[in-house]
Formats: C-alpha cells, structure tokens, sequence
C-alpha cells in the first residue's frame, strides 16, 4: 500500500498498557485506522504507516520515522525511532478496543547539544492499553522492558535499568525498576540501586496510600540510605481525587514528559489537594538502613499552604548504631569535618533520648516556620538557615 504522512500521538515512549478482555467483533482495517488516526493526532507524533495486517479480526500497523518531542528537559528533545508495531483488537466493551504496543530494540534521543543526545536500547519493550475511542482515553494501561539504556555518544556517561514495569489500572499505579545504575564521562559510576518501586492505591475506606521502597543504593558519599521503606496514607486525599492527578501525570510522561517533571508535576497536584482538604498525610512506617545504622519510625504531617516548607507535622524514629553516626559527624562540642557542614545534624543527633533495648528515640517536629525540634531542641531554624 502506498506510503501515508500521518501525525500521530499514541506516546510511542508508551512502553505501556494493559489490556483485559476477550475480542468480541473482528475490527476493519480502516475502522482501526480512524482509531489511531485519532490517538495518534491527539498527541502530536508524527510518523509514516508503512503497512498495514488484518489477521483474525486485528490489525496491525508498523510505522517508520516516529518523531515525539520531548518536555520538560533544560533544552529540547525528540524522541526518533523505526519499525514501531502497534495491534488494534476490538473488545466486549462498546467504544473500547485493546492496543498493543512493541517498540524497536534500538533508538535515538535528538537534541541540539551534542552532550543531550542518547543512544537507546529497548529489550523487549512492550506494552499494552484499553482505550476508549469515543473520550479519547486510556482506561488502563501496563507495559515494560525487560532492559533499558541511554548512551551519550561522546563522553560515554550513560544510564540503565532492568525489570522495567509501569503500569496504571483502575485501583493501582505502579511504577519499578532493578539493576538501575548512572555513571558521569567515561563511564564514572555516580550511582546504583539494585530495586526501586513506587505504588500508589486506594484503602478500605476509599483513602490513598503511598509505598515507595528502594534497595541496594550505593551513592559516592559518606551518608547513603542503602535501604527505605515509607508506607503513607490519607484520609484527607480520597482515592476519587487523587486518582485523575496520578492518571494525568501518567499520561503525560507516557507522551514525552520528562519523568522527573512529571513525579513533581503529580506530587505538587496531590500537594495542592490535601492542603485543601486540610487532613494529615500519616507516615505509617518509615524504615531507613545503611553504613551501620537502622531507623524505624511513624509520623503525621499537614499540607499547610502557610507552612515555610509546604508541610508541619511530627515522626517518632528509634534509631540503632547511635555511636557510629556519632563517630563521622561528631558532637556539638567536638564535631567532625564533615559534621562541620552539617551543624543542624550533629545537634539533632545529641538530642537523641535513651529508648528500648539499646535504641535512642528521636522526636522530630517540623514547625510551619521552617524550624526543626527535635525532642525539644530547636536544631534548625529556617531563618538563620543553621
């Protein structure tokens, strides 16, 4: 079939989506087409169909020249890529059909700067979505790849990921990766974390929880949380409100938003409606592990739109290995060089009281002027910035 100029926006960086759901009608070719002529559009892709399959009811499009701009980076970016695989199957649901998704093994980041542009490769990259075509939006999506990696061409600095899952249904959105490591030029490690999971879901009573872990971080410096576990919850933001905030921050870095814009583009929102709803964000559990030392406590804080740092709130943490965080950062009379930069740190761990089998107990208030108490000291104050 001849070559057809179509733009397109189905976010080919949608590595994505889930579908659930037998074939009920077999879909036409061009009826497929229309559909993805109005995704595609909606989201500013452009591309070239190069063919196009019917096979048992669903049909298959390839496309060659995918190009989608990339936001919310320091300068502009496109994502380039070819032999993209997208299949249409119709669903048991009115106005629904079922897409999936199979990006190449290798494609480009382009920019202007030579030091912005990536070499990518993308095993097994698929994905899959429920779209309903008479709203234009995804009910559900899931997807991964099993290995991802960007390459920049000239100083060889680069990033990479494992085990890579996304995934948005209608009471979960989860995002986790393993084996993730960046390194500077030349391929100096700055960073590695063996897993990392983030996990947003609703609770009994209809209240949104949020679970973020990671395992494994080595990072070049004397203080690192090799281990973090935080379960949080709040009544005050229902699963009903926050869900359209996460769906939309999901939707947008599906489509060429920066990640690490739109994690702050979903946390200011969900920020935004609990200070508004005025309830406590609870801290259920809060573990922390590294060099020696455990921490394990629970907290509450209030989105406050007065508050100098955006929340007022308190964590109880018990800490184990006192002594060893003492001997890098010191004490107030006698701190250590690095303890030095950190004055606010040496004073908050000298506050610490006796707690239960060997542990010291830390009460930690964070007040909406800025200033830090801990078990009844002030050991940071926002205007003195010490």
């Amino acid at each position: 079939m001849p070559v057809r100029r179509i733009v397109i926006g189905i976010g080919v960086s949608l590595i994505s989506i889930c579908a659930a759901g037998a074939n009920a009608f077999a879909l036409e070719t061009q009826k497929a087409r229309e559909i993805m002529d109005g995704i595609l559009m909606q989201n500013g892709i452009s591309a070239t169909e190069t063919s196009a399959e019917n096979s048992n009811g669903a049909v298959t499009f390839t496309y060659d020249g995918v190009r989608l701009d990339l936001s919310g980076y320091s300068t502009a970016r496109e994502l380039a890529l070819e032999d993209v695989r997208v299949t249409l199957s119709d669903t048991d649901i009115a106005n629904q059909v079922d897409i999936d998704i199979a990006l190449p093994e290798r494609g480009k980041m382009l920019a202007d700067a030579t030091s912005d542009q990536r070499e990518l490769t993308m095993r097994k990259a698929l994905g899959s979505l429920r779209w309903n075509y008479i709203n234009g939006t995804a009910v559900n999506f899931t997807g991964g790849a099993d290995f991802l990696i960007g390459d920049e061409p000239i100083t060889r600095k680069h990033w990479l990921m494992n085990g890579l899952v996304i995934r948005w249904l209608p009471d979960e959105a989860r995002i986790s990766w393993q084996a993730a490591e960046w390194t500077g030029p030349n391929r100096e490690k700055r960073g590695a974390v063996k897993s990392t999971s983030f996990l947003l879901y609703p609770g009994e009573n209809g209240e949104t929880h949020l679970d973020y872990a990671h395992d494994g971080l080595w990072l070049p410096s004397l203080l690192q949380p090799r281990t973090v576990r935080i379960k949080s919850s709040s009544t005050g933001l229902p699963w009903l409100e926050a869900k359209p905030i996460i769906e939309k921050g999901f939707n947008d870095m599906l489509t060429g938003l920066a990640p690490r814009a739109a994690r702050r583009q979903i946390a200011n929102e969900l920020w935004q409606k609990a200070a508004d709803n005025g309830a406590p964000v609870k801290i259920d559990e809060i573990y922390v592990e590294g060099r020696g030392l455990e921490a394990l406590g629970k907290g509450e804080f209030i989105a406050q739109q007065a508050a100098r740092y955006g929340f007022a709130g308190q964590l109880d943490l018990d800490l184990i290995g006192r002594e060893r965080l003492q001997d890098l950062i010191g004490t107030p009379q006698s701190p250590t060089l690095l303890g030095a930069l950190v004055p606010f740190a040496v004073d908050g761990l000298a506050a610490g009281e006796p707690g239960q089998q060997g542990m010291t107990n830390y009460d930690v208030e964070l007040l909406r002027d800025g200033r830090i108490v801990v078990n009844g000291v002030t050991v940071f104050s926002a205007a003195s910035g010490s």
